[in-house]
C-alpha cells in the first residue's frame, strides 16, 4: 500500500514519536511518502535510511514565541494561523496521491484525505484546538474544528485529553511510542560514569535563569541538551548532532525535561524517575503533567527550582513512584494503521 505521513513541523516532538511507527511500516513492505519540514524532513530521511520519499512543507501554523523563551507571542501565533490557512487550498491541491494519510495534528491534510475519498488517520494526544481557544480569533479556530471533524478514524496515543477525546469521539486507543532503547549504547552510557547520572533535556525553558550553575560539589554526572548553563568538571553538554537522545534517558537516573509527549513516551517505557517543567501558558503541558502526577510517573517543577538542582533531585528520591511498566507500542500502532485501511 502507499501511505502519505503528515507531520506538524512544530518541533520534533511529534516527529519522534512517528519515526518508530513508519520505520516498522517500511518494514513491512509497504510504500512511505513523509510530508513535514526542512529540519524534521532531515532527521526523517536519515533514521528511515532513505527508504521513504520525503517531500518538505511548511505542514503547520503552530507556536510563535518569544525570543529565548516559551512564552507565547500570541498576536504573532495569531498572524502565522491567519497566513497558513490562507494557504490550505493550494496544500490540499498539491497534497501527494496515497491509498492512506497518516495525520500528526496538521488540519489541511484532514481535509486533503476526504476530498480524495481515502482513509485518514488522525494521531492525536491533543489538538491545535486545546493550544488556541483561549486567544485565538473564533473564526480562525473554526477552521481547525471543521478540518478536524473530517477525520473518519482517530487513533488516541495515552495521555490523550478528554478535551480532544469529547470533540473527535471514538477512536482507536494505543499506548506510548518511542524510539527503541539499544542496549549497547545505554550501557556505555551508563559505565561512562560513576555517579548517578542527571539528564537535563529542557531546552528554552529555563527563562529567566540566565547565570552559570555551579553543581561541582554535587555528586552526579550532569548531561545536558542545550539547557541550563552548569558549571563543574561532572558536566556534559551533548553534541546538538547525537541522533540517540532516548538512550540518554535509558541511560539516565534522572531526568528533567520539558512534558513533551514524545519525552514523556521515553522516560514513561524507559521507567527513568523524571521532573517536568511547568508552563502555565501551554495547555498541552498542563494536561499531560497532571495525568502523570495522577499515575505517579513524574513529578513538576517550576523554573525557578532549577536554581537549585540538588533540591530536585530530593524531591525525587522522596517521591513515592509507580512501579507499573509501559511498553513501547509502535508496532502495535503500525497494526491498528495497516489493519484498518
Amino acid at each position: 500500500m502507499r501511505i502519505a505521513y503528515f507531520v506538524t513541523d512544530h518541533g520534533f516532538g511529534h516527529l519522534m514519536r512517528e519515526l518508530p511507527v513508519m520505520a516498522e511500516i517500511i518494514r513491512r513492505g509497504h510504500e512511505l511518502t513523509v510530508v513535514t519540514g526542512t529540519a524534521q524532513a532531515e532527521v526523517t530521511d536519515n533514521y528511515l535510511e532513505h527508504k521513504a520519499k520525503i517531500i518538505v512543507e511548511n505542514t503547520d501554523a503552530g507556536l510563535v514565541v518569544f525570543p529565548g523563551s516559551l512564552i507565547i507571542d500570541t498576536e504573532a501565533t495569531i498572524a502565522k494561523i491567519r497566513d497558513h490557512v490562507q494557504r490550505w487550498d493550494k496544500l490540499i491541491e498539491e497534497s501527494v496521491d496515497a491509498d492512506a494519510y497518516v495525520v500528526d495534528i496538521c488540519p489541511w491534510a484532514v481535509i486533503a484525505a476526504r476530498k480524495k475519498g481515502i482513509p485518514c488517520f488522525l494521531m492525536t494526544n491533543f489538538t491545535w484546538i486545546e493550544q488556541y481557544e483561549s486567544f485565538v480569533p473564533e473564526e480562525l479556530l473554526n477552521c481547525y474544528k471543521d478540518a478536524y471533524r473530517m477525520a473518519d478514524k482517530v487513533i488516541y496515543f495515552d495521555l490523550a485529553n478528554k478535551e480532544s477525546r469529547a470533540f473527535l469521539g471514538e477512536g482507536f486507543e494505543v499506548g506510548f511510542s518511542a524510539r527503541p532503547f539499544d542496549p549497547e549504547k545505554v550501557k556505555a552510557i551508563k559505565d561512562s560514569s560513576d555517579k548517578p547520572i542527571v539528564l537535563i533535556t529542557c531546552g528554552a525553558s529555563n527563562s529567566g535563569i540566565d547565570y552559570d550553575i555551579d553543581v561541582s560539589d554535587l555528586p552526579y554526572t550532569f548531561i545536558l541538551t542545550r539547557s541550563l548553563d552548569l558549571k563543574g568538571d561532572n558536566v556534559r553538554y551533548l553534541d546538538p548532532k547525537v541522533a540517540n537522545t532516548q538512550d540518554y534517558v535509558a541511560a539516565a537516573d534522572y531526568c528533567i525535561a520539558k512534558a513533551g509527549w514524545s519525552t514523556v513516551a521515553e522516560f514513561v517505557t524507559a521507567g527513568t524517575h523524571t521532573a517536568l517543567l511547568e508552563r502555565d501558558d501551554t495547555a498541552e503541558d498542563t494536561m499531560t503533567i497532571n495525568q502523570l502526577k495522577d499515575r505517579h510517573l513524574a513529578i513538576s517543577v517550576k523554573v525557578d527550582e532549577l536554581k537549585d538542582l540538588k533540591s530536585v533531585i530530593d524531591k525525587m528520591d522522596h517521591f513515592e513512584w509507580s512501579s507499573e511498566i509501559y511498553e513501547n507500542e509502535y508496532s502495535r500502532i503500525a497494526d491498528v494503521i495497516l489493519g484498518n485501511i
